[in-house]
């Protein structure tokens, strides 16, 4: 089993809080366990990523279809002002300003604040709270005998953030030390004008959340109609800061420790003085635009333009900006290709991941020795990897050939090439690796490179200096006919060098290895004389 060890190296981290080491130590027999365990759940990510690639190509030639079926059935609107009855169950295009239609009304208000932006489509109010927060950071190393050791660091600070922290699940809480008030006071929400016009038409109520440009808005404390609010909140810069009361429940409980990095003061909006529970509001506004749409009029609003087949996912456009209706059906095309795009990454690296799970306890095996299981680990993540590549190009080419048969047909005839090519080279390469380890073989018995291959050559006829030792015979070496050569003792001072008999001479029949090692000793010799 996994043996978590006691925790260590308590020291201070910044922020007031503290920072301390966990080690966990796993042997080898837990590590086989979990990863053998691991091998059904990369069955199901390995077989489950097909499905998933195939469903991808099709949905994006369905895709794909609609929106050219729709962009040959469009109608620009050059008055959207006014409403065409001519028009009614067509698919139109047209930029126009959005505006808010409520806005005698008084506009989107913050119910709490009572802050309230008459003009605008959408009023924004962003919340933060000083809080604890846990971060954690771990490392890894491998030990002898495939064990492993885990190193996981938690630390502690105050930092401002726009979601409630749950220090219920921090590792390491002394007496609460490190608590968080269970709720924010007040959260980010959204409030959006009763109504919206495009033109003379109503937006679409699925397009409001499309709606995703806003500016600062500066408010004051006078703009708070919450007189009780109002007096417990302080200006700060261009929003708000609220000073919370969870520091004195705190302080009022038997837990003997102090939340404040400072004492707080009236100018309590920096880090410095801030308590936890404090908090920041801010507000943001969305103003009127103008707006390009591509809908089916139905009435006074738009909806969306479905295919014939019913395939291929509805089909209403907005953006920001003036737009032809070329230039939209574009920018849907091309978020179709990112979408295909990041599906099939998606569904590669699910099936590698899977792969590499099934292969994982061969990793884990070689991990006795911990340099050994790294190299082994490597080389099956570059398998799960090429692997899964190969596959994923071929469910991809099997999709395209039932979706689109002219066009799968080439991406499967690429595919397979590919896949050749690369069984070519793997071929290739340990066949060049047999021949090299059989020349290494063959020079270590002394057949030379290559084996002696036998050539015809052509021995030129050249006078070949006949060396002789003065006080001793020579030892006389085999040449082609015609050739001699002697080599001199070692320590003899003195040579004679003459010139052998020269004759017209045939074309013997030698390998190029007696050829090389006769120069290359004539060439030594002849240098050790001269």
């Amino acid at each position: 089993m996994s043996d978590i060890g006691e925790i260590t190296d308590i020291e201070h981290g910044e922020g007031g809080g503290q920072r301390f080491t966990e080690t966990e130590h796993e042997n080898l027999g837990d590590r086989l366990q979990s990863s053998c365990a691991g091998i059904c759940i990369g069955f199901l990510l390995f077989f489950g990523a097909f499905p998933l690639l195939y469903w991808n190509e099709g949905r994006a030639v369905e895709r794909y279809e609609a929106l050219n079926e729709a962009e040959a059935q469009v109608t620009t609107v050059f008055d959207p002002w006014n409403i065409s009855v001519a028009n009614e169950g067509k698919l139109v295009h047209f930029s126009v300003n959005i505006t808010n239609g409520d806005s005698n009304n008084g506009g989107p208000t913050d119910p709490i604040f009572g802050i309230s932006s008459p003009d605008a489509l959408q009023l924004h109010r962003q919340a933060e709270m000083y809080q604890w927060v846990e971060t954690k950071s771990t490392s890894t190393t491998k030990t002898y005998g495939g064990g492993k050791k885990t190193t996981t660091t938690y630390s502690y600070s105050k930092q401002w953030e726009d979601y409630l922290v749950n220090s219920y699940n921090f590792r390491r809480n002394n007496r609460g030390q490190y608590d968080n008030p269970s709720s924010m006071e007040f959260t980010p929400e959204t409030f959006t004008a009763t109504s919206i016009k495009i033109g003379a038409f109503d937006l679409p109520q699925s397009l409001i959340n499309r709606i995703n440009w806003a500016e600062e808005m500066y408010v004051t404390l006078d703009n708070i109609t919450n007189v009780e609010l109002r007096e417990r909140t302080e200006s700060y810069d261009g929003g708000y800061y609220i000073q919370s009361s969870f520091d004195s429940i705190v302080s009022n409980s038997n837990i003997d420790y102090n939340y404040n990095d400072v004492t707080t003061s009236s100018s309590s909006q920096g880090d410095g003085g801030a308590q936890i529970g404090d908090q920041r509001v801010f507000f943001q506004q969305t103003p009127p635009s103008i707006i390009t749409i591509v809908g089916v009029q139905n009435g006074a609003t738009l909806g969306a333009f479905v295919s014939e087949t019913g395939e291929g996912g509805e089909v209403l456009l907005f953006k920001q900006g003036n737009l032809t209706s070329v230039e939209m059906f574009d920018a849907a095309e091309e978020e179709n290709k990112i979408a295909t795009w990041l599906i099939r990454f998606a569904g590669f690296a699910i099936m590698a991941f899977g792969l590499y799970l099934v292969f994982r306890p061969i990793e884990v095996f070689a991990d006795i020795i911990p340099c050994v299981g790294s190299i082994v680990g490597c080389g099956l993540i570059f398998m799960a990897v090429f692997i899964s590549a190969i596959l994923s190009f071929v469910t991809i080419s099997i999709a395209w050939l039932v979706a689109r048969p002219e066009i799968g047909a080439i991406v499967l005839c690429v595919s397979l090439a590919v896949i050749g090519l690369c069984a070519f080279g793997v071929k290739k390469f340990g066949k060049g690796r047999k021949n090299d380890e059989d020349d290494a073989n063959n020079f270590a018995n002394g057949g030379g490179v290559g084996g002696g291959k036998v050539v015809e050559a052509v021995v030129p006829v050249a006078t070949v200096p006949t060396v002789m030792a003065v006080n001793e015979p020579p030892t006389v070496y085999a040449l082609p006919e015609g050739q001699v050569v002697a080599t001199a003792p070692q320590q003899q001072p003195y040579a004679y060098v003459g010139s052998a008999p020269q004759q017209q001479q045939h074309e013997p029949t030698v390998t190029i290895d007696e050829i090389e090692w006769h120069v290359a000793y004539l060439y030594v010799f002849n240098m050790s004389v001269y």
